[in-house]
């Protein structure tokens, strides 16, 4: 072979290895493209699922409420509860099947009680006495969809008080 067809057959050679570099490159793009588009898609999902779930969230709130006050005492002999004694159960079945709903869209609810205040996922309304930084009570639940908070609870946190609030306390309470 001569130096001219040696000269040649390098040039095309490295011709070649361009080439396949930039389909190698393009491909990976295009990979990379799909990937991205899927997980836009994804994203998209989950935005529309969480608007709709966080309008569906306060009708689980009246719900459990009912629930709740069915199930007080003063409610037990109510009327509506001797017409209709199934009604009480009827309603924990539907809140039931509500929350295993929620949790199989990925929606979980947030435990606060006993835990240390966070504020990523939970609201303070207000303060009571008791441990400080620890959640007391659960005003409103609060609920995560795929790890990210869909809606924060609503809680009251205890606070060490000092003497001198106790003392004031104790004041107004007299006066």
């Amino acid at each position: 072979m001569s130096k001219k067809d040696v000269k040649y057959t390098e040039e095309k050679k490295q011709e070649t290895e361009e080439l396949e570099n930039k389909y190698k490159r393009a491909l990976a793009d295009y990979q990379n493209l799909e990937k991205r588009v899927a997980e836009q898609k994804s994203e998209w999902a989950k935005s529309a699922n969480r608007e709709l779930l966080q309008k569906l969230l306060p009708v689980l709130d009246n719900l459990e409420l009912a629930l709740k006050h069915i199930e007080d005492e003063g409610l037990t002999h109510s009327t509506l509860l001797s017409v209709n004694p199934e009604l009480a159960e009827g309603l924990k079945i539907g809140v039931t099947q509500f929350l295993n709903a929620l949790k199989s869209e990925g929606v979980t609810k947030i435990e606060v009680l006993g835990k240390e205040f966070d504020p990523n996922s939970m609201e303070c309304v207000g303060t009571v006495s008791g441990e400080e930084n620890k959640v007391i009570e659960e005003i409103r639940p609060g609920y995560t969809l795929f790890d990210r908070v869909l809606r924060p609870a609503q809680v009251r946190v205890g606070q060490a008080r000092t003497e001198k609030v106790v003392e004031k306390e104790q004041v107004e309470i007299v006066n």
